[in-house]
């Protein structure tokens, strides 16, 4: 949760044995029905987004993207919701597209913009550190690197702003920034874990000149 604090610790072998069949269907159905998009996220109400696995919240997404354009109505989606409760080996409908399927692949699979760096303010082994800031739509950098200093350690390229508000489309170099875990949390080698490296890939508007 962007490290925020009282959400518990993470199970690692529940995230390493986790990852069902499903979890990869969720996520390519909502890429498919346009209804992947952090608007959506930000959009579920807090309760239900707080007690939704990552692959539920990409489904909700869909079903509503779906829902909404008229594709499908809500007593057609709580009647295969019954349907796949009460019969677990039920498969649902399916339609083979190879057209569409190679658009697909070709438009998830092709980054383009990362192969150069538009306007770069920054450049590998300068200090940044990462603005404060208090943004109320969805944005990609961590709460917990906010005031942080770091040394960037890589320029992979451009990429564009995937902040909600970024209507505009504006693209950004994006830099890979090396983090020590004492600065960001303070000295645990008495609880038992040394210190370490953290990259982060932080678009350019996040940073300034340390």
């Amino acid at each position: 949760m962007g490290g925020m604090a009282g959400f518990g610790s993470v199970d690692v072998a529940a995230v390493e044995s986790g990852h069902d069949g499903w979890e990869a269907r969720a996520q390519v159905v909502a890429l498919v029905s346009g209804g992947m998009s952090r608007f959506g996220i930000e959009q579920i109400p807090p309760d239900k987004y707080l007690n939704s696995t990552y692959a539920e919240r990409w489904l909700i997404c869909a079903e509503t993207k779906l829902a909404g354009n008229g594709k499908v109505d809500t007593a057609s989606l709580a009647r295969w919701k019954e349907l796949f409760e009460s019969n677990q080996d039920l498969l649902p409908p399916r339609t083979e597209d190879a057209e569409g399927l190679a658009k697909m692949k070709e438009s998830v699979l092709t980054t383009p913009l990362m192969q150069q760096v538009h306007d770069p303010q920054f450049e590998v082994g300068d200090r940044v550190r990462v603005r404060r800031m208090r943004p109320e739509p969805h944005n990609r950098c961590p709460r917990f690197v906010r005031g942080a200093i770091g040394e960037v350690e890589r320029v992979p390229g451009s990429d564009p702003l995937p902040d909600v508000s970024n209507r505009s489309g504006r693209v950004e170099p994006v830099y890979t920034v090396r983090f020590e875990s004492v600065d960001l949390w303070g000295d645990q080698t008495d609880s038992g874990e040394p210190p370490f490296d953290l990259l982060i890939d932080l678009w350019q508007s996040y940073l300034e000149a340390a």
